[in-house]
This record gives structure tokens, sequence and C-alpha cells, in this order.
């Protein structure tokens, strides 16, 4: 059994015991609409509630002290340019995790409490890094895949305008969308086209082991081979009105082979609900 440890962030850590490796997932790291940001990395420190035998779970609503915070602690671009985005209330999220015999299972909901609608609202779905020297470095980019087709593509094959870290879109006017791409100036771009729901994977240095991570509803994908050494599926919840809760699941498949473990992860989410 796949074993799973909240700490007192977003963060979780995942242990595979057979393999003896680590991985983190921060869940999620980020959550923007058309409105505005509604949570982004750091300073979410949420109460986590066991659900089940190695199952977790938590709620988190954006409120006025938290902006403030995130306001007074600004990021910047490569450029040294300030970035203070602007931050919206009235959307709650519950994040769900449950380690699975294989893999571990995940799900997002998002429930519009306010009395406005919210527009294309989007979630990075979880950073998921490897903590161990197997998925690490080593020609890192190599080793990470995208269904392209149908079937596992390596994403030193595919174009990205920033080596070292990329998103992928499987809809490219997605990079026109202000409040979708807002950081092209830390991920870049792609101009692959990629298949939707986004499967994103990787293969340990020696080739022997394999995992894949996806969402139902993920329109991209992101993989980052930096000191994060993450991977990212994005799900979309749409347009949601007043009252609207919209849930999307995801997996993450550990196996000996890429094709596998990412063709696991299609075949859960072909029978949900959220569609590309």
């Amino acid at each position: 059994m796949i074993g799973i440890n909240p700490s007192e962030t977003r963060n979780v850590s995942i242990l595979h015991p057979d393999w003896d490796m680590k991985w983190t997932i921060q869940l999620p790291e980020a959550v923007t609409s058309m409105n505005g940001r509604v949570m982004t990395w750091p300073s979410v420190y949420p109460d986590w509630v066991q659900t089940g035998e190695n199952a977790w779970s938590y709620e988190w609503r954006t409120t006025p002290e938290y902006i403030a915070e995130r306001m007074a602690h600004p990021t910047k671009d490569n450029a040294g340019n300030t970035i203070r985005p602007n931050y919206v209330i009235g959307l709650a999220l519950k994040a769900e995790i449950k380690a699975l015999e294989d893999g571990i299972a995940l799900a997002l909901t998002m429930t519009n409490e306010s009395t406005g609608a919210f527009y294309d609202v989007r979630s990075e779905g979880g950073c998921f890094r490897a903590e161990s020297p197997a998925f690490q470095d080593q020609d890192e980019v190599k080793r990470s895949y995208l269904m392209v087709d149908g079937a596992p593509k390596s994403m030193a094959d595919l174009h990205r305008t920033i080596p070292i870290r990329s998103i992928y879109h499987a809809d490219l006017s997605d990079y026109e969308k202000d409040w979708v791409n807002t950081t092209e100036w830390f991920w870049g771009r792609s101009d692959a086209t990629i298949d939707c729901p986004v499967i994103v994977g990787a293969v340990s240095a020696d080739g022997l082991r394999a995992l894949a991570f996806g969402y139902e509803g993920s329109t991209s994908g992101s993989q980052n081979a930096d000191g994060r050494h993450c991977l990212h599926s994005q799900p979309v919840f749409g347009d949601m009105p007043p009252g609207a809760s919209v849930t999307r699941r995801g997996y993450i498949r550990f196996g000996s082979e890429i094709g596998e473990a990412m063709n696991n992860v299609k075949s859960k989410l072909a029978g949900l609900a959220g569609a590309c």
C-alpha cells in the first residue's frame, strides 16, 4: 500500500514502500479564474481531517486575511517586476487524497458560495514533486512524458521556449488568455499539440519504474526540471453560477512501464464526467 502523510501545509508526503522512494504533492498549488485568483503558493495552512484508512481531506476559503498576507509578500518576475495579482472571495475548495495499492486517488471540489458568477475556474491540480534521486536530474526532461495521439511522448521531443520547464496547453489559444497564462515569464510556452485530458508522466533514470498523473477535465500540464522536479495536470472547472459545485477527480499511478501507467490513468479518467 502506498503511504501518505499530510503536513501542516497543503503538502502531502507520498511513500512507495517497495521502491523506497518519496514524493510530495502540494494539493493544490493554485486556483484561478477569469474574475481573479483564489489561491496561490504559499501561505495556506489547512485543517486536514482523516476521512478513512489512508484517506484525508480539508476545506478552505479565501479570506480577507489571506489576501492581505499575499499582498504583503508579492512575488517578482524574471525581470524583477513586482507581481500584484487580483484576488477574489467567494469560491470554496475541498481537497481529498486517498492512497491505493498502486497509486493515489485525488479529488478537488470547487463551490461558488457567492451571489455572483465565476468564469473559467481552473486549478493546476497539485505540484507533484519527486523527492528521490531516481526521478531527479539525469535527463529529467527526456524522461518526462505527455500523451500525444494516444501514446506517451517524451517532452524532449516537444517544442518548449524554456529548456528546463514548460507548460503545455491542449488548446493553444489558452496561451493568449491573460487569466490563464499569467506566468509565461516562468513557464514559457509550447506549440505542441497534446491529448486532452492532459496526462503527464515520468520514468526513473534506470528505466525500471514509471508513474503517471492526470485529472478529468485537465486541459494543460506542466513539468519543471529545476530544483522542484515537479509535474502538474491542470483541471478546468468552467463557469460557475451561484451555488454551483464542481468536482474534478485525478489519479497517480505507479508501475514499471510508462505506457501502462499513462493508459491506466487514461482509462480511469474515461469513465468520469469531466470532459475536455
